[in-house]
């Protein structure tokens, strides 16, 4: 499954050619690591708010800069990189919307976003018999948002035109630009 989702947005990331990317809320660097080995041109920024995961990412990736930061006041200038992405991070937060919002400033040309697809995220972890004593049941204790994949697409198109809404089972993934004018979006079932 993780690996079906790491092809598919390598896919949709290297599909928009960028030069710079920004992984926001990068984790212990996995998928900044793929992204390095998929784009070996492109210049990878990424941040998290953890320090020990930081350390981590800064070991495994060490062409790309990684520092801690916060995702809420993003410390880069409007526009600085041709492709943000933040995967597996929006539903931990308190304010997703104010932290999309800044994920669009910083963006020249796209935000990609991930989150788990609800209700197939709960209920597989149920199937597993995993996070059973949570509510909802099966779901992350970490997790503070559940999105449908309608209702992140929804979510996505307050901040930016969202250009596609997709995703790798359990997971939602949408792109979106940071321009205003015509709010439609494709549908895609993949």
């Amino acid at each position: 499954m993780i690996d079906r989702f790491h092809r598919k947005i390598t896919a949709i990331v290297e599909e928009l050619r960028p030069d710079t990317l920004l992984d926001a809320g990068c984790g212990e660097g996995f998928v900044t690591d793929i992204f390095l080995k998929a784009m070996p041109e492109t210049s990878i920024t990424g941040f998290d708010v953890l320090p020990d995961s930081v350390r981590l990412a800064q070991l495994r990736n060490p062409r790309a800069s990684i520092s801690v930061g916060d995702i809420y006041a993003i410390d880069h200038p409007d526009a600085s990189f041709d492709v943000v992405y933040s995967f597996e991070v929006l539903e931990h937060l308190e304010d997703p919307r104010r932290a999309l919002r800044e994920l669009a400033r910083v963006a020249k040309r796209a935000v990609v976003v991930s989150v788990p697809h609800e209700p197939f995220f709960c209920l597989a972890n149920a199937a597993r018999g995993k996070n059973l004593d949570v509510t909802p049941r099966g779901s992350d204790p970490d997790h503070r948002n559940f999105w449908s994949r309608g209702s992140f697409g929804d979510f996505v198109d307050q901040e930016l035109e969202v250009e596609k809404l997709t995703g790798s089972l359990p997971w939602t993934i949408c792109v979106g630009r940071p321009v205003s004018g015509n709010r439609s979006f494709v549908r895609d079932r993949g």
